[in-house]
């Protein structure tokens, strides 16, 4: 225990706050656990009612984001607006979290007090929590007293031990130290919002989960039904005895066509499913994106026996190596593929250009087909996205890229090749963190965070 809450040392303000936690509020949080949704309304109840029950003036809430592993604050009391929202771009690291939190800064089962005295870093971020400035410089007068500086942090762990957020105690009301009794009890609503968040993302889980496998269903069913249809028509046209022979050959060549695109339908939904199902358990290995491009083109001419295929790539010999793994084949053959599908006429002509960045690849892809208009370019990467008249397709390819590109913490975005005519072609742009190093378990590390996150 810190001489600041020896036991015996507890201030009438403290003494008045014990009792003060209404059970009804105590009762909507546990119904808001149950219903595990909605996350943000549990998380701002807790910090309400931390200063309700326990006259706390400030206390913030922050929670890991698992696709940055970064802690960021997610709820606020008793800050204005403005300094709210600010505070919210905050993110740290577990690392910072450690070193801030240090064991004998120990108060409870997983409370640290940091006092004023104890810090040892100025952070940037720090003047976003101070609201008296002009109390930094006042000395403590006594142990219990609570200074400008000081926070109390409850950390939130899942059921592994693992540091999931934390709730902190920024300034009491009468800027006092709680007494061990408040602290413990703030324990136990750090406890239920922990709970709360491991029941947050796991529901999240389950309907994504849910989510895909409908959308799966749907595709089946409306895409192969739409697709069954016109090919019984054309076989069972071409039964007819009257039917002549021209005719029969066109018809079982479109019945033919249709079945090609039942198969590609069961495929992208089949690549997809993998996709998803094997983001975390595929290791990613060092890899150097020329080779890989040169032998995607060889498949792209195979995949088009009937097209005049002219590819054209650049690509520096010394390119920087990402970190990517198999699937990567499957990015830029979905792209190259459409450049191909919606070019008009025999010939399709593709240039291909890699540029080594500062901190990134990046792999421009253009052709010279028919373009998207602007109108269009927001919804291209969305799954089941509409196609251009004309052209048959699942919707599922772009998706399956945006997928791959998350996958890989990189960034794709489509744009005109020639700028401000989208009739002359179109260019995907893909940019990969570039690969440092190796790190401690001997896994190739990036650069940096994903693309496009301050982190």
């Amino acid at each position: 225990m810190r001489e600041g809450i020896r036991a015996g040392e507890v201030s009438a303000f403290a003494r008045q706050a014990e009792g003060q936690l209404p059970v009804e509020d105590l009762l909507d949080i546990l119904r808001l656990i149950l219903r595990v949704e909605p996350l943000d309304e549990l998380l701002q109840k807790i910090v309400d009612t931390i200063s309700a029950g326990f006259a706390v003036k400030r206390v913030s809430l922050g929670v890991v984001d698992e696709s940055t592993g970064l802690f960021c604050p997610r709820a606020l009391h008793g800050y204005p607006p403005e300094r709210a929202l600010s505070i919210k771009r905050h993110a740290y690291t577990l690392e910072r979290m450690k070193t801030d939190l240090r064991p004998e800064f120990k108060i409870g089962r997983s409370a640290y007090y940091v006092r004023a005295e104890d810090q040892q870093v100025n952070y940037d971020d720090e003047p976003d929590y101070i609201m008296n400035p002009e109390l930094v410089d006042t000395i403590r007068g006594s142990a219990s007293d609570w200074h400008e500086l000081d926070y109390i942090d409850f950390v939130m762990t899942d059921r592994l031990g693992n540091w999931i957020g934390w709730i902190e105690i920024d300034e009491p009301t009468e800027r006092m130290v709680p007494s061990k009794a408040v602290v413990d009890k703030i324990q136990i609503l750090s406890d239920l919002a922990a709970i709360a968040i491991e029941n947050a993302n796991t529901y999240d889980e389950a309907v994504n989960a849910l989510t895909d496998s409908q959308s799966y269903l749907d595709l089946i069913v409306h895409d192969i039904g739409n697709l069954v249809s016109p090919m019984m028509y054309y076989l069972e046209s071409a039964g007819f005895e009257e039917t002549p022979e021209q005719r029969r050959k066109k018809q079982v060549k479109e019945a033919t066509a249709i079945g090609d695109s039942i198969r590609s339908l069961v495929g992208n939904v089949r690549k997809f499913s993998e996709v998803r199902a094997s983001a975390e358990s595929t290791p990613q290995q060092r890899t150097n994106l020329g080779p890989v491009l040169r032998e995607c083109v060889s498949q792209l001419r195979r995949a088009f026996p009937d097209r005049e295929v002219a590819v054209t790539i650049e690509c520096p010999e010394d390119a920087s190596p990402v970190l990517a793994d198999d699937l990567i084949s499957e990015l830029f053959m979905n792209v190259l593929s459409n450049a191909v599908k919606y070019t008009p006429g025999h010939k399709a002509e593709i240039d291909i250009t890699v540029v080594d960045g500062y901190s990134a690849v990046t792999v421009a892809i253009s052709d010279h087909g028919r373009g998207i208009p602007d109108s269009r370019k927001p919804y291209v990467f969305e799954r089941f996205a509409n196609r251009p008249d004309g052209f048959e397709g699942t919707g599922l390819g772009l998706s399956i890229v945006s997928l791959l590109v998350k996958r890989y913490n990189g960034l794709i975005a489509v744009k005109d090749r020639v700028a401000g005519d989208c009739s002359r072609g179109t260019c995907f742009e893909v940019s990969f963190p570039k690969v440092t190093g190796i790190a401690s378990d001997g896994m190739y590390t990036r650069t940096g965070p994903p693309l496009g996150r301050n982190a």
